[in-house]
């Protein structure tokens, strides 16, 4: 039984949560739409309002209304696909460790602290299955990125390389970052975290993020030299 007292059956997609292909498919039209603007610049009074809200609705869900959950879902299920894309690099991975996610936070929805926000505790969970999996794989995997080719982009030729193709290469090369560096760049560049945000959902410090921000980019500038040669940086 979960926190909330409803059961999630193992392998089983909760109610709440959107089929197979509709996520992938409302993340691409969302990535169209808004090209991820930096989600993190919220006024104090504001980032107040939304704990308390959230703090609300995680209080519903323990009393048993399961459904509130439903709320938490939709506002935070495309941020956390995306963050797990950037991560694994593919829409299947992706939803399937966005959903888990959900699932486990759900369960231990007890032991969530209503002093945070919500997403910051459900990207550190989405953030480790990522780590955890990408530890495991053998392979690499390369595959093209509706979204992540905005990491870092500064003063590029866009005419030098099609969309198509500085994705594919702006995610081979990310690919190449052990997953601690890959995890800061992904939630710092993609989703416009800032430091302290990501200290939280690591586990670190605010001064590690910024050192490994810093690792991060500099590795990433010399696997895109090693493979594409020097110049046309996609990171300064």
């Amino acid at each position: 039984m979960s926190a909330a007292g409803v059961a999630i059956a193992p392998g089983r997609a909760p109610s709440w949560w959107l089929p197979g292909r509709a996520v992938a498919d409302r993340a691409r039209a969302r990535a169209a739409s808004d090209r991820h603007p930096a989600r993190s610049a919220m006024t104090q009074p504001a980032a107040d309002e939304a704990i308390e809200d959230e703090a609300a609705l995680v209080g519903r869900v323990l009393a048993g209304e399961g459904d509130a959950y439903r709320v938490l879902v939709d506002r935070y299920q495309l941020r956390a696909f995306f963050v797990a894309r950037g991560m694994l690099g593919n829409d299947e991975d992706a939803r399937d460790a966005a959903q888990e996610a959900f699932v486990r936070a759900y369960r231990s929805l007890d032991r969530f602290d209503t002093r945070m926000r919500f997403y910051t505790w459900l990207y550190q969970i989405v953030v480790n299955l990522c780590i955890d999996q990408l530890r495991r794989q053998q392979k690499r995997r390369a595959a093209s990125l509706d979204a992540v080719a905005e990491v870092g982009v500064r003063g590029q030729d866009s005419g030098r390389l099609e969309e198509e193709e500085l994705r594919a290469r702006v995610q081979q090369v990310l690919d190449e970052l052990p997953p601690k560096y890959k995890a800061v760049m992904v939630l710092s560049d993609l989703e416009g975290i800032g430091a302290k945000e990501i200290a939280h959902m690591t586990g670190t410090t605010h001064a590690t993020v910024r050192w490994r921000h810093h690792r991060a980019r500099k590795l990433f500038r010399d696997a895109w030299e090693r493979l594409f040669g020097k110049g046309n940086h996609v990171v300064r």
